[in-house]
């Protein structure tokens, strides 16, 4: 089973590598008309996963491995095998990302195995088990917009049968994320679950050039960073990954989901202080990541910077993103440069 997920997310993978690569030059896709940089404009802010780092074949990848294996080994259940796939897709993480409120992957997990649970037991032939995965994804997006989405959202949802213990599903996650040797050494524990994973993060590759962040710097930011859903050896891994890649530690502040959990404008706030910022922007490329900054604006006092919201999209998420109020538009996190250069 983990070897058909691996090959379809590897082969999901390469695609958008290519084009990220391909899109290295690429200019700026939309920006609103009326759009006036902040002055001065001296600070950028990243997400990581699906901006800097790759993660189709890692994060997207386990959290597919993960449904499988709770709804199928732990919870007994078979869907159609006709469904070469499997009952949840890429498309399908896609619409929750897009929702809000999932920029964890343990709830992102929570969510799809309990959602995949009540559909082939406790709602089956009725009428709440045809109910489309974009018809969720609605409702999941309007419960985020009041504040009740992500996980509590999946709790007031499906019922109580359908939802495997959070902590289960956070201890797979990590044992099909991690495999068994990281998750040894990551997180010094022996895995319970999966035993004979060899591990999705090996699969993540960088979205930018080496020299990406010095030339950010030359063109005169004096202040990047980094807002990230990851906790712990996440980040470490991360962060070791791009310092060796890129032969510097590029970056003057990381915020953890730990430490501030997106889209919580704290986590921009703290940023923001930790580094100085008098104006500037944050790229993302989920919903969560555009609330960030809407909530930020939302609440900006007078004495605060501006920070614009820039997002990755692809091409079905243009209208999405700009009916939402985006600032910026990009294939890829690398099209900053030619931004910059306007």
């Amino acid at each position: 089973m983990q070897e058909i997920i691996l090959s379809q997310a590897l082969a999901d993978s390469a695609f958008f590598v290519e084009r990220a690569y391909v899109m290295m030059s690429a200019p700026v896709i939309w920006q609103r008309p009326d759009l006036v940089l902040p002055k001065p404009f001296d600070t950028l802010f990243f997400d990581v996963d699906g901006v800097l780092i790759e993660t189709v074949a890692s994060f997207r990848a386990a959290n597919i491995a993960v449904t499988k294996y709770i709804v199928g080994t732990l919870n007994g259940l078979e869907w159609d095998q006709h469904e070469q796939q499997g009952p949840v897709t890429q498309e399908d993480i896609t619409i929750f990302k897009q929702a809000g409120g999932f920029n964890s992957d343990w709830d992102m997990c929570y969510l799809l195995s309990s959602l995949t649970t009540a559909r082939l037991r406790e709602w089956r032939d009725s009428s709440l088990a045809e109910r489309s995965t974009r018809e969720w994804g609605v409702l999941a997006h309007e419960a985020a917009l009041t504040g009740q989405g992500g996980r509590a959202w999946v709790d007031a949802t499906f019922p109580a049968s359908a939802r495997t213990s959070y902590e289960v599903v956070v201890d797979v996650f990590n044992e099909s994320y991690w495999g068994a040797r990281e998750l040894r050494n990551r997180l010094g524990r022996e895995p319970r679950y999966m035993p004979d994973a060899p591990g999705y993060v090996h699969n993540e590759k960088m979205l930018y050039a080496p020299d990406f962040f010095e030339r950010l710097r030359r063109r005169g930011i004096a202040h990047l960073g980094m807002i990230t859903g990851r906790v712990g050896a996440e980040v470490d891994i991360a962060i070791e990954r791009m310092e060796a890649y890129s032969g510097q530690r590029w970056w003057d502040v990381v915020v953890p989901a730990d430490v501030h959990a997106k889209p919580d404008p704290a986590a921009l706030r703290f940023a923001i202080d930790q580094v100085g910022a008098r104006g500037g922007l944050y790229i993302g490329d989920t919903a969560d990541d555009f609330d960030l900054v809407r909530r930020y604006k939302a609440t900006k006092t007078s004495n605060e910077p501006t920070i614009l919201a820039a997002m990755v999209v692809h091409e079905q998420e243009i209208d999405l993103y700009r009916q939402r109020g985006a600032d910026l538009l990009v294939h890829s996190v690398t099209a900053l440069n030619d931004f910059l250069n306007r």
